[in-house]
């Protein structure tokens, strides 16, 4: 099966497409193939954190509805896990390969969850509370996911909904306002530099983590830093959501004007999607980054800038 990554703008133009608004044969035919393929279990096109709060974020309920629908259609109501439930089993994995114990086999397609609550880390079953995950399977039993992500979109209250996103808002800007001192700092460095300053703060972000999986798997911060610098730098240069987030955000970062929080969906989409797909549809500008940190190769993915590139791709 072929696990698609599609950019919210591309959800957008199928959306339109699907509704009427957009009439292109060449796009019709490229919807066309990817449903069949989503129907045939060839392919697949889960949803991320990202795109249920742009899509929860538009406050026309029609428009909302229509966009929700097409989402469901190709994604069947899977999404990519949460950043928590990924890292705790990357990061297990980057242990036990350090000091040379065998790993866990992993299902290829792991990462990869029912329900659309299950992109958030509250409701994970690889990070939520045990009363959660219950919770979760229960809905999962009872009702169609697909389903369940529409009558949300369509049927959530209005102004608990609003609330949310200004919350959202604030925090996305409060963590730009953030950035932007990092980036004064770091004004005129190279793209190296500011991956290396990067990395250097997400092993400190995500340090407790990585202690509190060291001993789970029985090991100690004394005995991974008897194995040398390269060792503790690979918790996070050899953890795929990590080491994608430092490649995308030190471009990102690098780049002229303000940043915006298209910036911050971006950063989370390709981390997200990238170690864990067999193809990425997006925006230029994003595709263009992913392609200079060579993530394509490094990870076995396709990136492209175009849906109908899923005619070559899907057969």
């Amino acid at each position: 099966m072929q696990i698609i990554y599609l950019d919210q703008n591309k959800w957008i133009e199928l959306a339109r497409l699907h509704s009427g608004r957009a009439h292109s044969p060449l796009l019709r035919e490229s919807y066309e193939r990817l449903a069949n393929a989503v129907d045939l279990g060839d392919a697949l096109c889960p949803l991320s954190a990202a795109h249920i709060i742009e899509t929860s974020k538009r406050n026309e309920p029609i428009s909302r509805g229509r966009l929700a629908l097409v989402q469901a259609r190709l994604s069947r109501g899977f999404v990519y896990r949460s950043r928590r439930g990924r890292l705790g089993v990357e990061l297990r994995q980057a242990i036990h390969r350090l000091f040379q114990e065998p790993a866990p086999e992993l299902n290829p397609n792991w990462v990869i969850a029912q329900g659309f609550l299950q992109a958030f880390d509250p409701m994970d079953e690889l990070a939520a509370p045990q009363a959660d995950i219950e919770r979760v399977r229960r809905l999962n039993r009872h009702f169609d996911p697909a389903e369940v992500y529409v009558d949300f979109m369509v049927n959530q209250d209005d102004a608990s909904r609003r609330r949310a996103h200004e919350n959202l808002d604030r925090l996305g800007r409060d963590l730009i306002a953030r950035i932007e001192i990092r980036r004064s700092q770091l004004s005129g460095s190279s793209v190296d530099l500011r991956r290396r300053a990067y990395c250097a703060q997400l092993f400190l972000d995500y340090q407790d983590l990585m202690l509190q999986i060291l001993e789970e798997t029985g090991h100690t911060l004394a005995e991974l830093r008897c194995l040398g610098d390269a060792a503790v730098r690979s918790l996070v240069e050899n953890v795929p959501s990590l080491h994608v987030e430092a490649e995308m955000a030190a471009r990102i970062e690098s780049k002229t004007g303000r940043l915006s929080q298209n910036d911050l969906f971006d950063l989370q989409a390709f981390y997200t999607a990238i170690p864990y797909s067999s193809g990425v549809i997006a925006e230029k500008a994003a595709i263009s980054r992913a392609e200079q940190a060579k993530l394509g190769q490094r990870y076995g993915v396709w990136l492209s800038r175009s849906l109908t590139d899923v005619l070559d791709r899907l057969r």
